[in-house]
Order: C-alpha cells, then structure tokens, then sequence
C-alpha cells in the first residue's frame, strides 16, 4: 500500500513540474538580451543583422482600419533564422485618418468612409512585394454602418454590414488572393499587398461612406454599406515557431525584434 501511494506522490510531483514548467516558463523574447522597436514611420526604415546573429524572434503587428470601428491589426510572431550583415527593409503600416489610404497597403475610402489599416512587414534582398518575408495584416476600414474586418490570420476577417446578407460582406485576404468586394455596392477586391478601395464600379461613392479593404500579404476586399476586408498575415520559410493572431493591435502598427549579438 505505502508502495502504491509512493508511486502516486512521485506521478503527482512529476506533473506539478510539467505544469510550473508550461505556466510560469519566462516569454521567449527574455530568451534575448537586446531588442529594437519601429514604430510607424512613411517611408522605408532598415535593420542590418549584427555580427554573431544567427536567428531573430520577431512581434509584428498590422495597423487597425480607419475609425474606432475599423478592424484592429494582426499579430504575426516568429524566430527567423538570419544571416550577419543581411539588411532588413521594415515597412510599418499607419491607421488612417478619414478616408486617406493606410500607409504600405490600405485600400482609400471615400466620402465618410474609413481607409484600410496598412500592413507591417520585412522584405530581404529588394524593396518589391515578392521579397516580403514576413507579413502582419491590416484591418478593414469602417464604412458608414458595421465594423471593419479584423486583419491578420491566414486569411484576414469579413468586414460587416448586415452578417445576414452576404451582399453586404467584403471578404478578408487570404495565402493566394485578394479579398472579395461587397458585392451589394460592386467594390473592387483586394489584390496582392493592397486592400480595394471603398468604391464602386464606377469610381462612385454609391452611399457616401463605403469603407476599404486592410493591406496585407492579400488585401481585404473593399466594403460598401459596411466596412472593408482585413489583409492577411504571412510568414515563407525561413520563419519556424509561426503563431497568427487575428484582429489584436488598435492604431499604428508595429514590429519588434529580439537578438543576442554574439
């Protein structure tokens, strides 16, 4: 019997110990002793791998769509496995102010309607789309009703009017195409790296605040009654450790990165 209750106590602490080591493990950034921040800046900022760097562990966050409805931005996290002396080209989306485009791939709104939140991200090797690395959405755009869609995710939100009327939806972005318009106001879709305008087929503002579609790796499509798509999120494969989170990040977004020079 003390046998059987020994066996019992020893199984007992065994998962006590897998426990404290799952809850109270410290976060993975404190693994790095040093950390650098950009915040939303319009134009390209860079980032050169120190020496001795051999992998990197990297928050970025999306920026949220226009207006306190507007889709708040994805999460990506993820180490990176890098090389010294390799230059990062950043690229920080902005929440936009009225109907003004997020910067780096919000789609433009127009009347009352709300710009798409841009995209955060890293390029290697060149300054084009196809050198994206690493990708946060942005979240859709208010319109004059409904919310923006969420951006981030492997495929980025719907933007709502009406959850009853798929009319009204503009879909998110998603790993291999941009996100359909809402097809009650015939609003363009998202396309690679940019989220659709809040217009209609004719360049028109058909109820004067048709909101747009977030950028992202695809960009949300844009909204008409209700609010443009979220942009999605992607990672290629020189990330491992990948967790997506969709719709987490309100204003500007934002990347960190975490590194021990050697």
């Amino acid at each position: 019997m003390k046998t059987k209750i020994n066996k019992i106590q020893i199984a007992f602490s065994f998962c006590l110990v897998c426990l404290m080591q799952v809850f109270f493990a410290p976060p993975v950034r404190a693994q790095y002793k040093d950390s650098v921040t950009f915040q939303f800046k319009a134009s390209e900022q860079n980032w050169t791998v120190p020496e001795g760097v051999k992998t990197i562990h990297i928050n970025a966050y999306g920026a949220q769509g226009g207006s306190a409805n507007g889709g708040k931005g994805g999460k990506v996290e993820s180490d990176m496995k890098v090389t010294p002396g390799t230059k990062l080209i950043i690229n920080v989306g902005s929440q936009p102010s009225g109907a003004e485009a997020g910067y780096n791939g919000g789609g433009k709104a127009c009347g009352n309607g709300h710009g798409g939140g841009g995209a955060t991200d890293i390029r290697i090797g060149g300054s084009g789309l196809e050198h994206r690395v690493l990708v946060a959405g942005g979240g859709g755009g208010a319109g004059y009703g409904g919310l923006g869609g969420p951006g981030g995710g492997t495929v980025g939100g719907d933007g709502i009017y009406d959850a009853d009327n798929a009319a009204h939806i503009a879909k998110g972005g998603t790993q291999e195409a941009g996100g359909a318009g809402a097809r009650a106001y015939f609003s363009p879709g998202g396309q690679i790296g940019v989220g659709g305008d809040g217009l209609n087929n004719r360049g028109d503002c058909s109820n004067g605040a048709m909101g747009a579609g977030g950028g992202g790796y695809y960009g949300g499509g844009g909204g008409g009654a209700g609010g443009g798509g979220g942009g999605s999120s992607y990672t290629n494969d020189s990330n491992s450790k990948v967790s997506h989170h969709q719709g987490v990040n309100e204003g500007n977004g934002k990347l960190v990165i975490y590194f021990t020079k050697g």
